[in-house]
């Protein structure tokens, strides 16, 4: 049995809702990533005198290592933090993907004008050219403020310790952001496509 168009319609737009609360919820949960990453970025700067204090009980390990380790680890944190993170917007990408699917047909169930400005994710080129860029400048500039927090602060402290250390870090801490900066860059050139975005 056929549905009417209503039945049709009503069923797409629950779809349609359901898939635009995934995507809410996976933006929502990155909010969650950013608290996570400024509790990390908080320990960074306590982590020296932190180590200073934890050393004295133990006099047989080198401070300088003690404290490499230390941001080390808290590098490690931040990079999986950051990778779950592009996870998610991978994912709220491809929402946004199939929500566009949806506001077609439901373009074409209320007889709507293709021009029509009636849903906002099925957008045009030129405005997808905008979203994309302006999404590619803000997320760029996070991550290299951020990059160079996680980076040069760890590093100037290292200096002060061992400077085999700090550079140590650095060239860790830089392969790592190089690393991550090119799945970013390929997820968002999967997902900028005019495949992706109508």
């Amino acid at each position: 049995m056929d549905a009417t168009p209503n039945q049709r319609l009503e069923y797409l737009y629950k779809e349609y809702v359901r898939l635009n609360d995934k995507a809410e919820d996976l933006i929502n949960s990155t909010y969650d990533d950013f608290k996570s990453l400024g509790v990390v970025g908080a320990v960074i700067i306590v982590w020296k005198p932190i180590s200073e204090i934890i050393l004295p009980t133990i006099p047989k390990l080198d401070s300088s290592l003690f404290l490499f380790l230390g941001f080390l680890s808290l590098l490690i944190i931040l990079g999986l933090v950051a990778l779950s993170n592009l996870i998610k917007q991978s994912y709220s990408w491809y929402f946004v993907y199939n929500l566009q699917a949806y506001e077609v047909e439901i373009k074409k169930e209320l007889r709507e004008a293709e021009d029509s400005r009636i849903f906002n994710f099925n957008l045009g080129k030129g405005e997808t050219r905008f979203i994309i860029a302006s999404y590619r400048l803000t997320f760029r500039t996070f991550v290299l403020s951020f990059a160079s927090f996680i980076t040069f602060v760890p590093f100037v402290i290292l200096c002060y310790s061992s400077v085999f250390y700090a550079v140590l870090y650095l060239s860790i801490s830089l392969i790592g952001f190089l690393a991550y900066l090119q799945i970013f860059k390929r997820v968002l050139k999967q997902y900028s496509s005019n495949k992706f975005l109508l």
